[in-house]
């Protein structure tokens, strides 16, 4: 399952209302946008939305209010939620635009009943999500489809360590002790995972992508970091072990701690889209800040090797940047451009501007302009004069 729109909004009426509209998603698609335009708030809402849908527990946050549209299949699902002051005042759900959920507030609504074939009155807690709390896979499980995406979502902050200071813990067994393929620190127990259910064509891959980005290893795994010791009173229950490659050049193994921060970036990230890819999972894989960090040869291989190995699968990827090498190496069909005044983030794209997009590619400039000369901008003033 994809998703194919949304619409956002929170703090409705009061003087900190952010609101984004014209959000439309493909296969491959890169948030761009000046600072503080939304981008990084953007993906934090499509991930907190898969949050909610997820977990049966009390809201956490103190408002929203979320249109979405996914397709599954040929289906078209559509699932809005309000909330304020943590309270869920409206919850609807529907399949090609027949409603199965339709719940207001203090919980009460009514949802439909697959076996019996008809309509019923429930109650949910007023803080809780009927399509988390009402998962029945005989009566609704129409909401099964919501829950994998939610589950199966991956976020990643490229700016972060991505799992570089955390090591795993392998019981005697050969599983790592805790597993949390959501956790982008846990790089080193995903690996394991990989490795174990997929085998050696997960470690050929890696090894291939990291040579398509500039990095020429000839090996990758796990074991024991020679350069750190655990204090003796610390009681550890399994054995620690860390990720390493050796590259081709270089005769010893140089584990994560000793990688460069963007070698070891590179690294989690084809790690954690391969176990997406061959594991044939349908997810939806958010990146913010791509490339941070890299070269421009190898910001802009990633960038192709993730579109690459993204396009005709499983996997749905939504980046964000403020990289003009980034930006040169993904076609302006794949772009989401945010510009807000004040509350609101407009979006603009190749699906709800295609006039703004065709008239840029005949400028010459490259891709990287349309951002900097506000093209979006000067074509609203022009289309204003006419």
């Amino acid at each position: 399952m994809k998703l194919k729109s949304l619409r956002y909004s929170q703090h409705e009426g009061r003087p900190n209302t952010w609101r984004v509209n014209g959000l439309t998603f493909d296969e491959i698609n890169l948030l761009v946008g000046k600072n503080a335009s939304g981008k990084t708030r953007t993906l934090n809402v499509i991930n907190g939305l898969a949050g909610l849908l997820s977990q049966d527990s009390p809201l956490k946050y103190i408002s929203g209010d979320y249109e979405v549209v996914f397709e599954d299949g040929h289906k078209l699902l559509t699932y809005s939620l309000k909330y304020s002051d943590q309270i869920v005042t409206s919850e609807e759900f529907a399949i090609d635009g027949k409603k199965f959920l339709e719940r207001g507030a203090e919980g009460i609504g009514k949802i439909y009943a697959v076996k019996e074939n008809k309509w019923i009155e429930f109650q949910t807690p007023p803080n809780r999500l009927a399509s988390a709390a009402r998962r029945d896979s005989i009566q609704h499980p129409y909401f099964e489809s919501l829950f994998q995406w939610g589950n199966d979502l991956r976020f990643f902050a490229f700016v972060t360590s991505m799992g570089k200071d955390h090591l795993a813990l392998i019981v005697k067994e050969g599983a790592p002790i805790s597993f949390n393929p959501k956790d982008p620190n846990q790089v080193a127990g995903v690996y394991r995972r990989g490795y174990t259910k997929l085998g050696q064509p997960f470690k050929q891959n890696i090894i291939k992508d990291m040579a398509t980005v500039g990095y020429e290893i000839e090996d990758v795994g796990l074991a024991p970091p020679l350069s750190i010791q655990v204090a003796p009173e610390i009681q550890i229950q399994g054995e620690m072990v860390a990720l390493y490659v050796k590259e081709r050049t270089l005769l010893p193994m140089i584990y994560q701690h000793e990688m460069s921060q963007g070698m070891f970036r590179v690294l989690s990230m084809i790690i954690h889209l391969n176990y997406a890819v061959m594991d044939s999972r349908p997810s939806c894989i958010l990146v913010d800040d791509i490339g941070e960090g890299l070269d421009f040869d190898r910001s802009c291989q990633l960038i192709k090797l993730l579109i690459e190995k993204a396009t005709h699968t499983s996997v749905q990827l939504i980046m964000a940047t403020n990289d003009r090498f980034i930006m040169n190496a993904v076609p302006l069909e794949s772009w989401s451009l945010l510009r807000r005044e004040g509350g609101d983030c407009r979006v603009y794209n190749y699906r709800n501007s295609k006039k703004i997009f065709d008239d840029f590619k005949f400028t010459g400039l490259n891709n990287f302009d349309f951002l900097a000369v506000d093209f979006v901008g000067e074509a609203g003033e022009a289309n204003a004069s006419d």
